[in-house]
């Protein structure tokens, strides 16, 4: 039986988008994270549906092995589309290393977005890259503010980037709460995943508070199920 995929009209995602593309306070760079890490997964996957949905090509930076053609294409089939059509305007670029999604951001990305004529850019698991603690904090804390410095550089000019942070590790508290701190600084709008009592659910923390409607957790997507 297929699973449920938080599609039909009026359901938080949606709201979240038209939300996102209202006439308003800027909403160029935004951030997601939280958990359950699927709601901020499928957010990230969703958005980038949309992009390609309206026939435009979309930069998707994986940090953590998150992109899953196989959902996009059931998603896809739910609006009546077709799904290679789609998945051929999404260009994947993908790390493993916090020195890795340093470099595709800073170097490669006002490229990308040149080269395939579009100004959308998901970046998906960007901490998941810099929790590692076999780096030392003031160096990947050096690389992350540089990273966010060029994504702010970026949507200064135009670009609508999408940082989705889905709570996927345990990292050292300290780390996890500096690297937030840069990231919501930066950002135009913050979305908070968060569940309770069986159900999953967006917050928008910036600029301003606002509660989404809740999802029963169980009809999230859970990457097990996807295959």
């Amino acid at each position: 039986m297929e699973k449920h995929l938080i599609f039909p009209a009026g359901d938080a995602l949606e709201r979240i988008c038209a939300d996102l593309g209202a006439a308003g306070p800027p909403a160029n760079l935004v951030l997601a994270y939280g958990a359950p890490a699927e709601s901020v997964t499928y957010l990230a996957l969703y958005m980038a549906f949309m992009g390609v949905a309206r026939e435009e090509p979309v930069l998707f930076l994986d940090g953590g092995n998150s992109f899953d053609p196989y959902l996009l294409s059931k998603i896809a089939r739910r609006a009546n589309l077709v799904p290679e059509e789609l998945l051929s305007r999404i260009h994947i670029s993908r790390a493993f290393t916090c020195h890795q999604m340093h470099a595709l951001v800073v170097e490669r990305l006002a490229g990308g977005l040149r080269e395939f004529g579009t100004n959308i850019a998901i970046v998906s698991g960007l901490l998941d890259t810099f929790y590692d603690q076999d780096v030392p904090f003031g160096e990947a804390y050096g690389l992350l503010e540089t990273t966010t410095a060029e994504l702010a550089r970026l949507t200064g000019r135009g670009a609508r980037i999408l940082i989705a942070c889905p709570d996927t590790r345990l990292p050292l508290e300290s780390r996890r709460n500096r690297f937030m701190t840069l990231l919501k600084k930066i950002s135009d709008r913050v979305l908070r995943s968060e569940a309770s009592n069986g159900a999953a659910g967006f917050i928008l923390e910036k600029p301003y508070r606002k509660r989404y409607g809740l999802l029963e957790a169980s009809r999230l997507p859970r990457r097990r199920d996807w295959r």
